[in-house]
């Protein structure tokens, strides 16, 4: 079976069915945003990133600062989704010959940057000689209290994001379309995409279920709806969008909602929740016993599906 028929996440269910080692302190491994291995006091979690050129970026507008910056923020928001405090990096780097010392230190650069803001202590890594491109492989250690994963949304809850959706897929719209720079539309969407800024839920009380939309808002809810066993509603009305995001889809004449629902790389978190309001977050829908909707604002229902970025299946 060709990996293009399956996607990534077919085949990490695939790799999940042969890594089935059982370990008592392993409380739940391949499939949520990071694992997580109790001890006495404390859960420790770990979650590894790879960024890889041609893949996942493109020299020819992004800086080796901005590279190290965002390999550090794509695994912070990992630990973020499971209610956890990143602690220790290590980064593992495949350097091709058209690279230098000066390119290194900068990626080194825009990861202490970040490092210093969340207090991550940089601990080790790899390095060896890469023939096709640059490879940034990240893995960080967090520690938790109590880890919320993406299972344990129920029936009655309220779906919620932490802020505007669709921002980083249109800065990557707009680096890609040929004559834009930075002093055009968009500059805060393209920093988004470039340099994501990961945040934690500050009051994770009472959260049932949670992810970081790293692929898109309808593929990451289906995540909590499959682990979970539900289904879920949106309503699309109350989907945030930023000014620069509506405006910008505006001067392109495309929908600003599509890139909202199914564009990835935002990096915010979705969760679930008994709560109706909540101040640091905003309310977009409502988890039901089965299948999976939107509503627009005048009633109209249909059907969602998986729709985002799949590794192997986009092309």
């Amino acid at each position: 079976m060709r990996l293009s028929e399956i996607g990534e996440f077919g085949l990490i269910d695939n790799l999940k069915n042969l890594c089935k080692i059982k370990k008592r302190d392993l409380i739940t491994g391949i499939g949520d945003d990071a694992a997580v291995v109790k001890s006495q006091s404390k859960n420790y979690l770990l979650t590894s990133d790879m960024l890889l050129e041609g893949v996942h970026f493109d020299l020819s507008f992004t800086t080796f600062y901005q590279l190290g910056y965002k390999t550090l923020s794509v695994n912070i928001s990992d630990i973020f989704a499971m209610g956890g405090k990143p602690k220790y990096f290590l980064l593992n780097l495949g350097i091709p010959q058209t690279c230098n010392l000066q390119d290194i230190k900068e990626i080194y650069r825009g990861l202490n940057e970040i490092a210093k803001k969340f207090g991550i202590a940089i601990v080790g890594g790899d390095t060896c000689a890469s023939k096709k491109g640059l490879v940034l492989s990240g893995t960080l250690i967090g520690e938790t209290g109590h880890a919320i994963m993406r299972k344990g949304a129920v029936p009655g809850d309220s779906i919620f994001v932490t802020g505007p959706l669709g921002d980083s897929a249109m800065g990557l719209e707009l680096l890609k379309k040929p004559g834009t720079t930075k002093s055009d539309i968009g500059t805060s969407l393209i920093k988004r995409h470039l340099m994501p800024e990961p945040a934690p839920l500050k009051r994770t009380a009472g959260v049932t279920s949670m992810i970081d939309i790293s692929d898109g808002l309808l593929i990451d809810l289906s995540h909590i709806c499959d682990q979970s066993k539900v289904g879920a509603v949106i309503y699309k009305e109350t989907v945030p969008l930023s000014k620069e995001l509506i405006n910008a889809a505006k001067k392109l004449r495309k929908d600003p909602l599509e890139y909202a629902l199914k564009g990835g790389e935002d990096y915010l978190l979705l969760f679930t929740s008994p709560d109706k309001i909540r101040k640091d977050a905003v309310r977009i829908g409502d988890v039901i016993n089965r299948g999976r909707y939107l509503v627009d604002s005048e009633g109209r229902i249909e059907r969602f599906k998986a729709e985002g970025y799949e590794h192997f299946k986009n092309k």
